[in-house]
C-alpha cells in the first residue's frame, strides 16, 4: 500500500510515447510507510520470541538496544552493523549497533509513526461502527472503516477487491483475532494494501492458529500467539511478542540493498544483493583511487572481487533505494590479527566495562590489544592500557569518569609488529544514577514490651554502601524515633529491636535507606501490642491405632500469659453425643502431648479434639477423626521418591500393618509415564511394620516416571497409591514464585527465589505475567544469577481493578523450569479495603489468625524435625531445603496476615 509502489507500477506500464495506463483503484489513497517498509517487524521497546518463530525479511528495534530482542539467539556480525538468527530470514538491527544502523533505524521509526498518524487521521470514513465492533463473518470492500470501540474477529472474514484496491481500518480500542480465524483475500486483494491502525492500550492480539493478513500499525503492543501466521508486517510503538508464530513480511516495492563482504584467496570481495524488482547501479570506491560501477539486477546480486585491504564506500544511482551498509573495511591479509568489538557491560554510575575478542593472531606470536573510546561527537580518542595476548580470546577494560545521560563510542584495537587492526565502533549510553530501594516488612516478635522491626534493602542503586535504619512512633504522635543505623554493602534483610511498648498500643514504623544525601523510605506499616493472650492448642493426627487402642496427639502452641495450663483430650464414636475425657496433664511451656485410649471397635470411626484450660479460660483444637480398621488386613503405603540424581532415584514405601500374617514380601513396580509394562524391583521380606526402599537406574533427563509400593502375603497382592516424579536437569535446578509486592500506580514488583543451580555456572531468571483468563504472557527483564537467592522484576502498564497471574522462570540453555502461578489484583486507588469491622482477634479474623499461626508453627516443627534427621545422615539435602522454604513461606504468610489485620 505504498505510494512509491503505485508510481513504479504506472511507469512500468508505459512504452515510449504510448499514453499512460490508468489504474482503476478503489479505496483511500495509499499509506506511505517510507523506510519502515524495509522491516517485516519494527518496534520501539522490544521484540521477543518463544522459539521457534519464523520471520521473513528484516526486524529492528529503536531507540532501545539489542538486549530488548529476546528469544532469537542472536549472532553479531563482524561489521557490528547487524546480527543474524535462525528464526529470521533477513537481518536483525538494533539502535546500539554500529553505523549506519542507528541513523537508519531512527528514520524508519519516524516513518512508522508518521504512517500511523496519516492512517488514523483519514476522514471522513466510508463505514463506521460496523457490527458494533464484532466483524466475524463480514465481507469488507475497499474503503476507510472506523470504530470507536474494540474490534473482535471471532469468525472468518473476507477482504474482497482488486490487486490495486486499498483498505484502512481505524480502531480506537484494541484489535483481537480469535484463535483459528482466517482473514481471506478475494478478487486479487493484496495484503500490502490493507492497513489496520490500532490505538487501544492493550494493542493487538492474533490468536492461536489464526491466519491474519495486512499491515498492522499499533500505538502500543502486538502479540502473535502459538502457530498464528501474519501475511504482512508488524509495526509497534511499544513491543512485538511472537509465540512460535510466522510473519511473511510486506511486498515493499523499493527496499535497501544488502551488503556483505568476504575474503577469497587473501583478496577481498564485496557482494550486493538486490531484493527489488528493478535493477540498480551501484558504485564502489576504495583505496588507491579504486572506483567501479556495476548494475545489480532485480532479484539478483553482484560481487566486486580481488579487492586489496582498505576502507570502501558504496552508493546507488537511485535516491529511493539505499544500502544497509555504506562503508566497510576489507582486511584479508592472513598475517594480520583479527579483533572484534563486543557490547559494553557493567554500565553503572560513572563506569563501564569495554569488551572485545581477539579472534585470530594472524602470523604473530603475541598481539597487543586495547580500546579507544570517546564521547560521541568529540574528536579525540582515549586509549586504555594495552594487554598482551598469546592466544585468541576475550579481553576487557574498565573505564571511568563517565557522565550520566551521555553517549560514548568505543572500538577494540589490535597491534602487532606495526600492523594495526580495529573492530567495529559501538556505542554505550550511561544511564542516570540509580537510587537505593528499600521496603518495610512486617514487625515480628511482638512480645512483652518489645518488638522487632524488619526491612529489606532491594537495591543499592549505583552506590557501594548504604546506611539503613528504622523510624517508629506511637500512632497519633508527631515525633519519629530512630534506631541505630546499619551499613550494608549488598541487598538483603535487616532488623532492629525496639522496647518500651505499651499493651494495647498501636505503633507505626518505616524502613529508611540513606547514602550520599539520597534518602529512600519504605511504606509505613503498623502493629498493635496485644493485650494478654489466651493459650492456643492444636489437635494432631492419631497414631498407633492397633487392636482396640489408639494414641491421641496434640500440641500446645502458645501458653498465653499463664505460667501453666491443663491439657487433655475429648473423644467419642462418630455420631454419639457424649464426649469421653482423658486424664488431665499440666504443662508450663509449649510442646507436644499425647494420651492413650482403649475399648475401640474394629470398623468404627472416632473423633477427638485437644483441650486447654487455664484460670477458667478454655480453648479447643480442631476436631480430627480416625477409623479403626477391620482386623487381619495388611496395609502398605507409597511414599515420595528421593535422591533423584543423575540417572538414578530411590523409591520409598512403608509397611503400615502385617494384618494377620507373620511375614510379607514387599517391592516396587515402576515405569515411564504412558508406558504399558511395569518394571519390578527386587522383593524384600518384612516381619514387622516399617519403611522400605529400592534404588532404580537408567532414568532419562526430563522424563516423568510413576511407581507404587506392592505387598504380597499368602498369594494376595496389596497396592499402595501410584506416585510420580520427574528427572530434571541440570541437577536440582529449581525456582519458586513468591507473592508480588509494591502493587502501586501502574506497576508491581514480582518476586521469586532461585532455590538450586547445582550443575550450572549461571542461570537466567525472569517472570511471565498476564491478565487472568488471557493467553498472552508478557516478559519482564531478564537477570543472570550465579548462586541461589531471591530476585525481583517490575511488571508495568497494569490496569486498575484487574487481576494478574505470574510465575517465576529459570533457564539454563534449552532447560526451562517454572515456579507456581500466583496472582495479585491491582486495586482501585480509593484505599477502601472493604473492612468496616473491628480489626482485633475476635470472630473470623481471630480464627484465621490462629489458623495461620498453627500452619507456621507446624511447618517450623517439620523443618526442625527433619533437620535433626538430616544431621544424623537419615535424610536428603533437597527435601531439607524444601521443608525450610515451606517453613519460611508459612512464617511470612502469618506475619503478613497479622499486619493486614
Amino acid at each position: 500500500m505504498l505510494t512509491a509502489g503505485l508510481v513504479g507500477g504506472i511507469g512500468a506500464a508505459q512504452e515510449d510515447n504510448d499514453p499512460p495506463i490508468q489504474i482503476q483503484q478503489e479505496g483511500p489513497a495509499p499509506v506511505d510507510l517510507g523506510t519502515a517498509c524495509d522491516f517485516s517487524i519494527l518496534a520501539k521497546s522490544g521484540i521477543s520470541s518463544v522459539p521457534n518463530s519464523d520471520v521473513t525479511g528484516d526486524i529492528g528495534v529503536s531507540p532501545i538496544g539489542s538486549t530488548a530482542i529476546t528469544g532469537f539467539a542472536l549472532t553479531l556480525d563482524a561489521s557490528g552493523v547487524y546480527s543474524t538468527s535462525t528464526q529470521v530470514g533477513g537481518r536483525v538491527y538494533a539502535a546500539d549497533y554500529a553505523e549506519p544502523t542507528p541513523s537508519r533505524l531512527t528514520t524508519a521509526v519516524s516513518d512508522m509513526e508518521a504512517a500511523f498518524t496519516d492512517a488514523y487521521g483519514r476522514v471522513p470514513p466510508d463505514v463506521t461502527e460496523l457490527g458494533g465492533g464484532n466483524i466475524g463473518g463480514e465481507t469488507l470492500t475497499p474503503g476507510v472503516y472506523n470504530w470507536s470501540t474494540d474490534v473482535l474477529i471471532d469468525d472468518d472474514i473476507t477482504i474482497d477487491g482488486g490487486p490495486d484496491d486499498t483498505w484502512i481500518f481505524q480502531i480506537a480500542g484494541d484489535l483481537t483475532a480469535a484463535s483459528g480465524v482466517t482473514v481471506n483475500l478475494a478478487g486479487g486483494a493484496q495484503a500490502e494494501n490493507i492497513v489496520w491502525v490500532v490505538a487501544g492500550g492493550a494493542g493487538v492480539e492474533i490468536g492461536t492458529d489464526a491466519n491474519f493478513a495486512g499491515i498492522v500499525l499499533a500505538q502500543t503492543g502486538i502479540n502473535v500467539l502459538t502457530n498464528a501466521t501474519v501475511d504482512g508486517c508488524l509495526y509497534a510503538q511499544t513491543d512485538v511478542n511472537l509465540q512460535m508464530a510466522t510473519v511473511t513480511g510486506c511486498d515493499c516495492d523499493l527496499v535497501d540493498l544488502q551488503v556483505g563482504s568476504a575474503c577469497e584467496d587473501e583478496e577481498g570481495e564485496i557482494t550486493v544483493t538486490n531484493p527489488n524488482d528493478v535493477s540498480v547501479m551501484v558504485t564502489v570506491t576504495g583505496p588507491d583511487a579504486y572506483e567501479e560501477t556495476m548494475e545489480v539486477p532485480a532479484g539478483g546480486s553482484v560481487t566486486w572481487g580481488a579487492l586489496p585491504d582498505g576502507t570502501y564506500s558504496l552508493e546507488t544511482d537511485n535516491i529511493a533505494i539505499g544500502l544497509d551498509i555504506t562503508t566497510l573495511d576489507i582486511s584479508c591479509d592472513p598475517t594480520v590479527p583479527d579483533v572484534v568489538t563486543t557490547p559494553a557491560t557493567d554500565v553503572n554510575g560513572s563506569t563501564a566495562t569495554l569488551n572485545g575478542e581477539l579472534t585470530d593472531l594472524g602470523d604473530f606470536d603475541t598481539v597487543d590489544v586495547f580500546f579507544e573510546w570517546r564521547e560521541l561527537g568529540t574528536d579525540e580518542w582515549i586509549a586504555t592500557e594495552p594487554q598482551t595476548l598469546d592466544a585468541p580470546g576475550d579481553f576487557s577494560a574498565g573505564i571511568e569518569g563517565l557522565e550520566p545521560g551521555t553517549t560514548y563510542e568505543f572500538r577494540a584495537v589490535g597491534v602487532a609488529n606495526g600492523e594495526r587492526v580495529e573492530g567495529a565502533t559501538l556505542r554505550v549510553v550511561i544511564p542516570t544514577p540509580g537510587v537505593p530501594d528499600v521496603i518495610t516488612s512486617p514487625a515480628t516478635e511482638v512480645n512483652g514490651s518489645t518488638a522487632t522491626l524488619n526491612g529489606e534493602l532491594l537495591d543499592l542503586g549505583d552506590f557501594d554502601t548504604v546506611d539503613v535504619f528504622f523510624e517508629w512512633r506511637e500512632l497519633g504522635t508527631d515525633e519519629w524515633i530512630t534506631t541505630a543505623p546499619q551499613t550494608l554493602d549488598a541487598p538483603g534483610d535487616f532488623s532492629a529491636g525496639i522496647a518500651g511498648l505499651e499493651p494495647g498500643g498501636t505503633y507505626e514504623f518505616r524502613a529508611v535507606a540513606v547514602t550520599d544525601d539520597t534518602r529512600d523510605e519504605g511504606a509505613v506499616l503498623s502493629f498493635t501490642k496485644d493485650e494478654p493472650g489466651a493459650p492456643i492448642v492444636e489437635t494432631q493426627t492419631a497414631t498407633e491405632i492397633n487392636g482396640s487402642t489408639a494414641t491421641l496427639n496434640g500440641e500446645l502452641i502458645e501458653i498465653g500469659d499463664f505460667d501453666s495450663v491443663d491439657i487433655f483430650f475429648e473423644w467419642r464414636e462418630l455420631g454419639a453425643e457424649e464426649w469421653n475425657t482423658t486424664e488431665t496433664q499440666t504443662l508450663d511451656e509449649p510442646g507436644d502431648f499425647s494420651a492413650g485410649i482403649e475399648g475401640l471397635e474394629p470398623g468404627s470411626t472416632y473423633e477427638f479434639r485437644a483441650v486447654v484450660v487455664a484460670n477458667g479460660t478454655r480453648e479447643e483444637g480442631t476436631i480430627v477423626s480416625f477409623t479403626k480398621a477391620e482386623a487381619g488386613v495388611p496395609s502398605v503405603e507409597t511414599q515420595p521418591a528421593t535422591e533423584i540424581n543423575g540417572s538414578t532415584a530411590t523409591l520409598n514405601g512403608e509397611l503400615l500393618d502385617l494384618g494377620d500374617f507373620d511375614t510379607v514380601d514387599v517391592f516396587f513396580e515402576w515405569r515411564e509415564l504412558g508406558a504399558d509394562e511395569w518394571i519390578a524391583t527386587e522383593s524384600q521380606t518384612l516381619d514387622e511394620p516399617g519403611d522400605f526402599s529400592a534404588g532404580i537406574a537408567g532414568l532419562e533427563l526430563g522424563t516423568t516416571y510413576e511407581f507404587r509400593a506392592v505387598m504380597v502375603a499368602n498369594g494376595e497382592q496389596f497396592l499402595g497409591a501410584t506416585l510420580s516424579f520427574t528427572k530434571f536437569g541440570p541437577d536440582e535446578l529449581a525456582v519458586e514464585t513468591r507473592p508480588a509486592t509494591e502493587v502501586n500506580g501502574s506497576t508491581a514488583t514480582l518476586n521469586g527465589e532461585l532455590l538450586e543451580l547445582e550443575g550450572a555456572a549461571e542461570v537466567t531468571v525472569f517472570f511471565l505475567y498476564r491478565v487472568e483468563g488471557t493467553e498472552v504472557w508478557m516478559f519482564t527483564d531478564e537477570a543472570v544469577l550465579t548462586e541461589p537467592g531471591p530476585f525481583s522484576a517490575t511488571a508495568t502498564n497494569l490496569e486498575t481493578g484487574t487481576t494478574y497471574e505470574f510465575q517465576a522462570v529459570a533457564q539454563v540453555g534449552d532447560t526451562v523450569v517454572y515456579g507456581d502461578i500466583l496472582e495479585f489484583t491491582k486495586e482501585s486507588d480509593d484505599g477502601d479495603d472493604g473492612d468496616d469491622g473491628d480489626d482485633g482477634d475476635d470472630g473470623e479474623d481471630g480464627k484465621n489468625k490462629k489458623k495461620k499461626k498453627r500452619e507456621y508453627k507446624r511447618a517450623k516443627r517439620e523443618y526442625e524435625k527433619y533437620k535433626k534427621k538430616y544431621e544424623k545422615g537419615k535424610g536428603n539435602k533437597k527435601r531439607l531445603k524444601k521443608k525450610r522454604h515451606a517453613y519460611e513461606h508459612a512464617k511470612r504468610e502469618y506475619e503478613k496476615y497479622v499486619e493486614d489485620c
